[in-house]
């Protein structure tokens, strides 16, 4: 046996060979050197607004999923304290149209003064159908308004190719008093404000003037200022009387004289307690002149506009509802959406640093609406046919769409 070979060789401790390749890396010792390195993607990150109404809308969906448990009760009007007549319930309705613009609006100044010069110039009517969901659409209530409009207190508006009489868009009312600050405010010379004026005393319940009641230039004037529109009504009486079994053709032929004058003339639809547009001018065909000017207000179409889009809007929150109806509050929520508000739970975030909800100035009730009311549009999809209230056992009032 050799005498070099020991057990020295066997024990010694040796180092790794050093690569002999030129270039080649040195491998780390690290224990996660080996695991394969993977560039991350970046994903875009949700709002906060987007996940407050995400969160809302879930919450919403789960407690909607089933019908509300209802007693039976169905209101058809909305019982206010301080409108108990017409002209309260108007007072009510222009009163209650906006909401107040909050302190955190999130709105610039130039947004601010849009919002408020909006509102400002909204024309001072109320629908018929606003009246019809504070007071009982009953003869009663037609009476009070025909009695108003004699007497020479109120105004009524009839919006032509706008709507329909069930939808109640297409007939507006106005006290006098309003109408007439719209004429001393408007740029209409002393002479055609007088003669107008006088028309309008003439006749108090008309909707619509034969053309040769005015001079050409008082219409011109009157017409660019946005207080008379040219229309036809050429048939209209017909059509307006058509849906009372009262005045119907049959009942006319059946009565003494075979006249409409024998069951009240064209004033009979209006005193059962209707809501047509009859035309008692019956004298502008004698003088040949058949065009006929219906009455309007300055502003009219954004008061149209904003109307409608309330109605359709509140209709569209509805929707989401698996049965087409929903508690009362949850609504009320969906319409002022994830907002941060003046309760303790958002202050005390406020005190903390804390961000509770988003600005108003992102929500639809600002950023579309101009700050209409939840309120003011329930009363009108009410009054309209478009919902109907009902009670139920443990969660308040509910909502359901019929439209």
């Amino acid at each position: 046996m050799p005498l070099y070979l020991t057990a020295a060789h066997s024990s010694r401790v040796q180092k790794p060979a050093s690569a002999s390749v030129t270039g080649s890396r040195r491998h780390s010792s690290a224990p996660f050197s080996n695991i394969p390195r993977t560039k991350s993607s970046i994903q875009r990150t949700k709002s906060l607004g987007e996940v407050l109404e995400n969160d809302l809308d879930d919450q919403i969906d789960d407690e909607d999923d089933h019908v509300l448990d209802q007693t039976g009760k169905v209101l058809s009007v909305l019982r206010v304290d301080d409108a108990k007549t017409v002209l309260a319930a108007m007072r009510h309705s222009q009163q209650s149209m906006f909401a107040p613009l909050p302190d955190r609006a999130g709105m610039n100044s130039v947004r601010i003064s849009e919002v408020l010069n909006f509102q400002k110039n909204m024309p001072p009517i109320v629908a018929l159908a606003h009246v019809h969901a504070l007071l009982a659409a009953s003869s009663k209530t037609e009476r009070e308004i025909a009695t108003l409009q004699s007497s020479g207190k109120l105004r009524k508006i009839k919006v032509v190719g706008r709507g329909n009489d069930i939808s109640g868009i297409s007939e507006a009312l106005i006290t006098v008093q309003d109408y007439e600050a719209l004429l001393q405010r408007s740029r209409i010379s002393p002479e055609i404000l007088n003669d107008f004026c006088n028309l309008l005393r003439r006749y108090p319940r008309s909707t619509s003037f034969p053309a040769h009641e005015l001079p050409s230039t008082h219409v011109s004037s009157l017409t660019r200022t946005g207080f008379l529109v040219s229309s036809s009504l050429s048939g209209s009486r017909n059509l307006s009387l058509a849906g009372s079994s009262l005045v119907s053709m049959p009942t006319i032929s059946r009565a003494a004289s075979g006249s409409s004058g024998a069951v009240g003339g064209d004033a009979a639809f209006e005193n059962l307690g209707g809501t047509g547009g009859a035309l008692r001018l019956n004298h502008a065909s004698t003088h040949g002149q058949t065009g006929q000017l219906a009455l309007s207000v300055p502003n009219i179409g954004p008061y149209l506009r904003l109307l409608s889009a309330g109605r359709s809007h509140l209709l569209e929150l509805l929707g989401k509802s698996k049965y087409r109806e929903a508690p009362l509050y949850l609504l009320r929520e969906r319409w002022d959406g994830a907002v941060d508000t003046d309760s303790r739970p958002s202050a005390a975030k406020q005190l903390r640093g804390e961000f509770s909800g988003i600005m108003p100035s992102k929500t639809k009730k600002w950023k579309d609406l101009y700050g209409l009311n939840f309120d003011w549009a329930l009363e009108e999809c009410l009054g309209a046919g478009l919902i109907e209230l009902f009670e139920t056992r443990s969660v308040g009032l509910g909502v359901r769409g019929l439209a």
